[in-house]
């Protein structure tokens, strides 16, 4: 189920134009390997982390991606096993949290829904 929802996910957001790191909107979008930061506190709904199909925007193997709250806990992190091996997670209820940092992102995009 959380697979499926996931795949709905990227369906739905792919297919719009982000600029390098859109943070002003509901879908928080970093496309950089630059740490990145948001603050104020959150809810997280889901986090993706996926290749995309822009110049050096895919996920190799070993690629690296961590997401912390701006105290340093982490949210979300994950070393790629092959080309491609992308990431989510779903929280139903939302995740509060005091900002996202974004600390390590070696390739791919990485989306966050926040309400």
């Amino acid at each position: 189920m959380k697979r499926i929802l996931l795949t709905l996910l990227i369906v739905c957001f792919a297919t719009f134009a982000y600029a390098a790191n859109d943070t002003d909107t509901a879908v928080k979008y970093f496309d950089t390997t630059v740490s990145a930061t948001i603050t104020g506190t959150v809810r997280i709904i889901a986090i993706v982390w996926t290749s995309s199909e822009g110049a050096g925007l895919d996920i190799a193997a070993d690629d690296d991606f961590l997401l912390s709250d701006i105290n340093g806990h982490k949210l979300a992190g994950k070393r790629a096993e092959a080309a491609g091996d992308d990431f989510g997670v779903v929280f139903p209820m939302g995740l509060a949290v005091d900002g996202i940092v974004l600390t390590t992102m070696d390739g791919g995009v990485c989306y966050v829904y926040v309400q």
